[in-house]
């Protein structure tokens, strides 16, 4: 992120080639990193059924808070509302969750911290892309509001390569390994690319508005969303305590870049979002630190 404020404020790159660069993101890295993440895993591992549970539940709580402060603060469009509701709700995971409790709790923390991207993903990316795309007014102008949002989410290339892994892992199939690494090779892509363009969007923003529409975001992502997952992963559900650390962990983690991706694709709170990225992700040195202290007492 600080490498694309750079080259953004240095001229060194274009801030318009911020979008070229979502792009290849968007239909490119990011289904491969989440082809792969699932293909590799079993199909007991995948159906963890009250570890993904608990992950949905809490992710869903959370984004519905977002989606309700959004219309009772700002009373702005519903198609802003779910875009808020993914902002406040939406963990990095996959770029920043997987590496630090690796590093935290051992390699064995890596399979539930894939599982909760996962679970993350399909769930709350296909919630949010089917109101995003049914709130669209193109669509609804149509008549056919929800056949088109069902479509769209279908088709979107962050939901179809997790449901063709799925399809593979259940059927027992195993890709060849070229194959494989070429999809490695564009997943790596992913995170960089992301927030690269994230810092060159920024660069030539006015962070002032977007930093005070963000922050009610910023506060149920931080405080909120770990509350919800410890009530629920420690005081409701049984899992493995490595697993339900894992889970809170994640829940504490700031805003994914992805969700500047969609931001920037639907041309909605571009700002916004690209600030909530940047003010969870420097708040959240103090608040994963908080909750992972917690955690180890």
């Amino acid at each position: 992120m600080l490498c694309g404020w750079i080259a953004g404020r240095t001229r060194l790159v274009g801030a318009e080639s911020s979008d070229a660069l979502n792009q290849f993101v968007y239909y490119f890295a990011l289904p491969a990193m989440l082809f792969a993440a699932v293909a590799r895993g079993s199909l007991e591992q995948i159906l963890n059924f009250h570890f993904l549970v608990g992950v949905v539940i809490v992710t869903l709580a959370c984004a519905a808070a977002g989606f309700a402060l959004s219309a009772w603060m700002t009373g702005g469009s519903p198609q802003e509302h779910s875009l808020r509701a993914l902002n406040a709700s939406f963990s990095n995971t996959g770029y920043l969750g997987i590496p630090l409790v690796t590093v935290a709790y051992g390699p064995e923390a890596a399979l539930p911290a894939a599982m909760a991207t996962v679970a993350t993903n399909v769930m709350l990316f296909a919630t949010g892309l089917t109101l995003l795309e049914l709130f669209d007014r193109k669509h609804s102008s149509h008549g056919k509001g929800i056949a088109m949002a069902l479509l769209g989410t279908a088709r979107s290339p962050l939901i179809w390569p997790i449901a063709l892994a799925i399809v593979l892992v259940a059927a027992n199939l195993t890709l060849p390994v070229p194959f494989m690494r070429f999809a490695d090779l564009l997943a790596a892509a992913a995170g960089p690319g992301a927030l690269f363009a994230l810092g060159l969007f920024v660069s030539r923003q006015s962070m002032r508005k977007g930093m005070a529409a963000a922050w009610p975001g910023v506060a149920l992502k931080l405080v909120l969303h770990p509350l919800i997952a410890a009530g629920v992963f420690y005081g409701l559900l049984s899992v493995d305590p490595l697993w339900a650390k894992v889970a809170v962990v994640g829940a504490s983690l700031p805003l994914g870049a992805t969700a500047f991706v969609l931001a920037q694709r639907y041309k909605l709170l571009e700002v916004e979002t690209s600030c909530s990225a940047v003010l969870s992700t420097a708040l959240s040195v103090l608040t994963v630190s908080v909750v992972m202290t917690m955690l180890a007492r």
